[in-house]
């Protein structure tokens, strides 16, 4: 009895730490080149979910939900993506935006490379209740590490060396999938 009483405290403690960090952390894969050169396609993001009252900084990347419904003529095929932030409340807007100010609980978000990216140009404003975390680290890529001419062959021949892709990533908080990610 006395063994049983000295495993279950540490198993719970364990287990109670592995489920805060499932709810506060979320692994996000980039897809697209809206990032570069900060964040290619492929690489993979450990994202913190951010809370409410977790106040938003100029430079920080974050994952938002895509205002525009996936499919729409110039949208995302996805409902989230990844930008910077560039202005927060208070900050002076881009001349051609409406108002001088970004309001309170809005975000201004742009990606890095400009000319490829779906942004606060295209969207407008983004509700900071839309940004579902903030990026804290980039992983290890799923990329290819071989290059053309290796024993893995050449892209699109026999033999060549594909990388593995893992595009689904189940977010127990939001109960959507949340893998895929056009940046």
């Amino acid at each position: 009895m006395s063994e049983y009483l000295m495993v279950v405290p540490p198993l719970v403690l364990l287990l109670g730490a592995v489920e805060w960090i499932r709810r506060r952390l979320i692994v996000t894969e980039v897809r697209g080149p809206s990032m570069l050169p900060t964040y290619r396609d492929g690489d993979r993001l450990l994202t913190r979910r951010r809370a409410g009252s977790d106040p938003l900084s100029t430079g920080q990347v974050v994952v938002l939900r895509n205002p525009r419904p996936p499919g729409l003529p110039g949208s995302s095929t996805s409902p989230w993506l990844v930008k910077r932030v560039v202005a927060v409340t208070g900050d002076p807007l881009f001349p051609g935006m409406p108002g001088e100010h970004v309001p309170d609980g809005y975000v201004l978000v742009l990606g890095d490379n400009l000319a490829q990216s779906l942004d606060s140009r295209h969207l407008g404003l983004i509700p900071t209740r839309a940004i579902l975390g903030t990026v804290v680290r980039r992983m290890a890529s799923r990329r290819p590490t071989t290059e053309v001419g290796t024993a893995c062959g050449a892209p699109g021949r026999p033999g060549a060396a594909t990388p593995e892709r893992v595009t689904a990533r189940w977010d127990p908080v939001e109960g959507v999938d949340i893998g895929e990610f056009p940046v």
